[in-house]
């Protein structure tokens, strides 16, 4: 039973997968508003029958996308303490990198359409909200200031991303979580600290 079930969960997933491949596809192509649902699953190699079992529209596609990216980011921040004295901040963005790398293909085509922005937005208040109940459980600050701070710090990290998919940075993911890391959490001195100590 065990081995069907395991077989039927692997069919499952590569269905789901096609069918986010050819979504990823299209929007290279045509803003999502265009795409049709029989467009996709020809797309997809698929019937509409099929497409039905899995999603129930394109909005879904999304939804679903976001949902399993916003858990698997909540895992990681709630494994991290940014207060304690050992905190990786190159650790952490590791952490996010291993996510990316489980369907790099598919973020990269998504961040060069449009339609990123939607992913952007919700992953960028988790990642701020996340920074706010953080940070307002170890320090006293008033509630403005903290929510500049925290906008500061989350948009700029998801714009990091963003910008590196764009660009086609030759710089790795490695060096990229290195960097986030090293801005995020010791600030922007820390760069000019590190030239002084490589000169």
């Amino acid at each position: 039973m065990e081995r069907k079930s395991e077989t039927k969960d692997r069919r499952i997933g590569k269905t789901q997968k096609s069918i986010r491949d050819a979504l990823v596809n299209l929007l290279a192509e045509k803003d999502v508003s265009e795409i049709t649902i029989k467009e996709l699953a020809e797309r997809a190699n698929i019937n509409r029958k099929t497409f039905y079992m899995h999603y129930s529209s394109i909005d879904d596609i999304f939804d679903k996308i976001e949902n399993e990216i916003i858990e698997k980011l909540l895992i990681i921040l709630e494994k991290y303490d940014f207060f304690q004295a050992q905190f990786d901040g190159c650790a952490f963005f590791t952490s996010l990198n291993n996510v990316i790398n489980e369907d790099y293909d598919f973020y990269e085509k998504l961040i060069c359409t449009n339609s990123y922005i939607r992913l952007f937005t919700k992953v960028k208040k988790i990642l701020k909200d996340t920074l706010i109940e953080k940070f307002h459980e170890k320090i006293e600050i008033n509630k403005e200031t903290l929510n500049l701070y925290a906008e500061f710090t989350s948009s700029g990290l998801m714009s990091m991303y963003v910008e590196w998919f764009r660009t086609k940075s030759k710089l790795s993911l490695e060096d990229l979580a290195k960097a986030a890391g090293n801005i995020a959490f010791n600030g922007i001195n820390s760069i000019f600290a590190k030239q002084k100590a490589d000169s």
